[in-house]
């Protein structure tokens, strides 16, 4: 049985649009893990990413861990990795094996002013980044915890909302469809 995907409708009509993408990685074959890839002034591109520390951070993708990280609060981390637009090709490409890739297009102030919070937040750890690079993100420890209720695919939602992003339906399992 196919989860029903959530839906997203982007904000219009838009002044000064800018492109974000939704980036979802399957991590089972009901269950993907989303990543949301910011435009920022320099022409960079960041993804942002929440995760459960001892799945996503350190690879212990094992059935227990993963069953753990949905049932019960556990660690949380915050991964933030940035890319040139040649690096950001590449990391499209890590999506089309079985992944989703979602454009949208948003207002550049509600980037702008997401981008500055989830900085803030990345820098607020006052820690090294830990490198994994299996998932090529770098982590901080993150004040949330982890846990069926407030997933990657919760915060990814919140986020979208915060560019103004309509969110219908159940979230939890990741997958996402444009409205």
């Amino acid at each position: 049985m196919a989860p029903i995907p959530a839906r997203i409708t982007p904000p219009t009509p838009l002044n000064d649009p800018v492109t974000v993408w939704v980036i979802g990685y399957p991590v089972t074959p009901l269950f993907y893990h989303n990543s949301l890839m910011l435009p920022d002034e320099s022409g960079e591109w960041r993804e942002y990413s929440f995760g459960d520390r001892a799945v996503y951070a350190n690879n212990q993708g094992r059935l227990i861990n993963l069953a753990q990280a949905v049932l019960y609060p556990t660690p949380a981390v915050f991964g933030r990795q940035t890319f040139d637009s040649t690096q950001w090709q590449q990391r499209q490409q890590r999506s089309r094996d079985g992944g989703q890739r979602l454009r949208l297009h948003v207002e550049r102030s509600r980037v702008r002013a997401l981008l500055d919070q989830l900085e803030q937040r990345y820098h607020a750890a006052e820690v090294t980044p830990q490198y994994n690079p299996k998932v090529d993100l770098y982590f901080v420890p993150d004040e949330r915890y982890y846990a069926g209720w407030q997933t990657c695919n919760h915060i990814v939602a919140r986020w979208l909302r915060q560019l103004d992003c309509q969110i219908r339906g159940w979230v939890f399992s990741g997958q996402f469809k444009l409205n």
